[in-house]
């Protein structure tokens, strides 16, 4: 009696958890890494007319990149056609903050900057002249996109954030950013197209420069090639660079590679693995540091 009863209980549980899954869509979508599963119609095999888009196994749907893909079920006798949408994860606003950042090296041309408010309009957007400036151009051009800031000064006091939306600090210090983006529990391992990221020197400071990932690449391993757009940085100017990042270094301060050198084909971005900052004599490899999430 007990036996055809945990049978009967066995049973029940999968008739429900069969009833409340959800059943595959004829439209779906979804945003760039993302998969979801679904109770299937019928058991059979998948196609994909984009597998670079989005392409099924099993009951999993994954999604790769933008774009459209028309997915099939099929075993022979029954078919089952899906179209997949993917869209951007990355909120628009930080998309305009990329967009800026990359205009603004475009305009600036690897001019030199002074440090003055009339000669360098990210130090006049925060106000405070001879400083290094490489805080002040990440937030000028998260501000110009319309990003919501916490006020300046507000990095030791705020709060974890209860949501993703975009975010980030009206501030040009790199340790206070670090700090600040500590406390709103943003700080990852993982890059992603507008986040911010803080370089520190091996045997010198933590905390040395900061700047703004504009692309990114999933080399697999939890190696990624990061692209990024940096001001006050080569001669107090405004550069892009491009290196390899290892997430799962086993020793953080050797998580900066060099790309091989036929991949560097980009025209105007600086391919360099660790970079250096050189005083009182001596050179300090670079790593990076921390990557602050400004959007989730």
């Amino acid at each position: 009696m007990m036996k055809r009863m945990v049978s009967f209980l066995a049973a029940a549980v999968l008739l429900f958890s069969c009833a409340c899954a959800e059943s595959l869509p004829d439209v779906l979508v979804m945003k760039a890494g993302e998969s979801l599963s679904f109770s299937l119609p019928f058991e059979g095999s998948w196609d994909s007319d984009a597998p670079d888009v989005a392409y099924a196994e099993g009951n999993t749907i994954h999604a790769l990149q933008e774009g459209w893909a028309q997915l099939v079920l099929m075993n022979g006798v029954d078919e089952f056609v899906m179209d997949v949408e993917v869209t951007d994860p990355v909120p628009s606003v930080i998309r305009d903050a990329i967009r800026i950042a990359l205009q603004e090296w475009e305009e600036v041309g690897e001019k030199r900057l002074d440090k003055t408010k009339k000669g360098n309009k990210y130090i006049k957007w925060w106000g405070y002249e001879n400083i290094g400036w490489c805080g002040a151009f990440v937030g000028y051009c998260l501000d110009t996109a319309g990003v919501p800031l916490e006020p300046s000064d507000n990095w030791r006091k705020v709060k974890p954030l209860e949501d993703g939306r975009p975010y980030s600090l009206r501030e040009a210090g790199v340790p206070k950013l670090r700090t600040g983006f500590t406390n709103m529990e943003r700080i990852t391992s993982i890059p992603q197209p507008g986040y911010l990221i803080i370089f520190g020197a091996k045997n010198y400071y933590a905390d040395v420069h900061v700047g703004m990932i504009a692309d990114v690449v999933d080399r697999g391993n939890g190696v990624y090639q990061i692209f990024t757009v940096e001001g006050n940085i080569g001669g107090s100017t405004v550069k892009r660079y491009s290196f390899l990042y290892d997430s799962l270094a086993a020793d953080i301060k050797t998580n900066m590679s060099y790309l091989p050198q036929e991949e560097w084909t980009e025209e105007g971005v600086y391919y360099e693995g660790p970079r250096q900052t050189k005083s009182d004599g001596k050179k300090y490899n670079w790593y990076v540091q921390a990557i602050c999430q400004t959007w989730q």
